[in-house]
């Protein structure tokens, strides 16, 4: 399998990098990268330690001793759609503090720099509907609503995922964060754009997604398929390093940690085996890279920029 390339497409305030998976061109949108004590994501860390010197407790993973987390969208541009792949922490919406809250940065300004309007994007499937996941899925309507950021885009988001947020468990797990279900997806459903879609659902020849319940009781990752190379989009299934070598470690917010562990495992044996690109969420730009076997575990080759 011949191996991806980063390009720089220029144009706007700077770089916008993309690269491709056969005919399918990847632009990460980013987000904002911050910085989190390793405690507050891996409960392990009361009990255990990392291993001395790891690569995961050096940069670019972890600064000055703490995690550090890059957010990022995917814009998928096939030969006929422009899909999303999740939506972010939003701009201008209340959260219980940290920091999505009220959060002001230039994450819908990038689609240019990629010749996309907003009006262009047909699909925005969210891999799971966590709070950092959803946010630019709808804006200020200007009357103290919210409504739909791409005009012209259908939503998608597996059934069981939807069930479960807009339920009761779903209720007390946003204590935390504050109700991002509120003004992030019930706007869509109330606009008539929000479709709830089997987990094996497939979004075009190139691109179809893969059950991974566990970190959300309907999360999934997405393959994306084209001309002999094949990229797996992982969404949070992978938060940090770590987890390369330590696979079993679930993060303090896995619905259920152990499933989530082992659909974790899975995916890594499958990139490892397979000489997949894996394109997780949160690792530290570039993001995208290959993964190998090692004798703990596994380790991770970042894709050239």
């Amino acid at each position: 399998m011949s191996k991806a390339r980063w390009t720089d497409t220029g144009g706007g305030e700077g770089p916008l990098w993309s690269f491709r998976v056969g005919e399918v061109e990847v632009f990460p949108i980013r987000e904002v990268d911050y910085f989190v004590d390793p405690a507050e994501f891996f409960p392990q860390l009361a009990t255990e330690s990392w291993t001395d010197g790891a690569f995961y407790t050096r940069e670019p993973f972890t600064h000055d001793g703490r995690i550090l987390l890059n957010q990022e969208a995917h814009l998928l541009r096939t030969p006929d759609r422009l899909i999303l792949v999740d939506a972010g922490g939003g701009n201008g919406k209340p959260r219980n503090g940290g920091v999505f809250d009220r959060a002001d940065r230039p994450f819908l300004e990038q689609f240019a720099r990629a010749g996309v309007s907003l009006g262009d994007i047909d699909t925005v499937v969210f891999t799971h509907l966590h709070v950092d996941h959803v946010g630019f899925a709808t804006s200020a309507d200007g009357r103290g609503g919210w409504e739909p950021t791409f005009p012209n885009a259908r939503y998608l988001v597996v059934r069981e995922e939807f069930d479960w947020w807009t339920g009761p468990d779903g209720a007390r797990a946003m204590q935390r964060t504050g109700d991002y279900i509120a003004d992030s997806i019930l706007p869509l459903r109330d606009a008539g754009v929000l479709d709830l879609i089997e987990a094996d659902h497939v979004l075009s020849p190139q691109v179809h997604l893969v059950p991974a319940f566990g970190h959300t009781p309907g999360n999934v990752y997405l393959v994306v398929e084209s001309a002999g190379q094949r990229a797996l989009f992982a969404g949070d299934m992978l938060h940090h390093g770590v987890q390369l070598e330590r696979p079993e470690w679930s993060i303090r917010y896995c619905v259920v940690p152990g499933d989530s562990a082992d659909q974790r495992r899975r995916l890594l044996e499958r990139a490892a085996d397979s000489g997949d690109l894996l394109v997780p969420a949160h690792f530290p730009f570039p993001a995208a890279g290959y993964v190998r076997r090692a004798e703990r575990g596994f380790t991770y080759t970042f894709l050239d920029v």
